[in-house]
């Protein structure tokens, strides 16, 4: 693949900004192509991984639910004093957990018998819903509405694309 790259310390013209903008976008086209073959290699080692320890994982789940039954059936011997027995290799147990299941009603009720600090808000600012906002209105706020011009640039990947292809033919 032949390209341009134009030794520049400056750019002088149009025509130098376009081969600038050329090359912008022949890197970022290598770099989508570099990026996809780590999504991949990834996504690959993954699901190697996934089935090497496929085994393994179902082994400890056979042998934690193994355990757990040895622990059911022996509850009363095993845990009179203590909620957990600690042996040689490790420690087995009861831990006492609590879930608090809700419906979808549940908020409207919560609302309804005034019981809001049971309810969690997360109050921001609206900033998208601000810019509507007068600059008086802003400045009430102490707020404040502040416009810049960002640089960008965007190289065309059609055009350079059938740059690409024409070289290569």
């Amino acid at each position: 693949m032949a390209r341009i790259k134009p030794q520049l310390t400056k750019i002088n013209n149009l025509d130098e900004a376009d081969l600038v903008l050329k090359e912008i976008g022949i890197a970022e086209r290598e770099l989508e192509a570099i990026d996809a073959q780590a999504h991949k290699k990834i996504a690959d080692i993954k699901e190697n991984t996934a089935k090497k320890g496929e085994g393994l994982r179902s082994r400890i789940t056979e042998l934690a639910s193994l355990l757990g039954s040895y622990a059911e059936y022996n509850k009363g011997e095993l845990f009179r004093e203590k909620k957990s027995v600690e042996l040689t290799f490790g420690i087995f147990g009861y831990r006492k957990s609590t879930v608090i299941s809700v419906k979808k009603a549940t908020l409207e009720l919560l609302k309804k018998l005034n019981l809001n600090q049971y309810i969690r808000i997360k109050e921001e600012p609206d900033k998208e819903k601000m810019s509507e906002l007068s600059d008086e209105a802003l400045c009430s706020v102490e707020a404040v509405r502040k416009i810049k011009d960002d640089f960008f640039c965007e190289a065309n990947k059609e055009e350079i694309n059938k740059e690409l292809l024409k070289s290569q033919v």
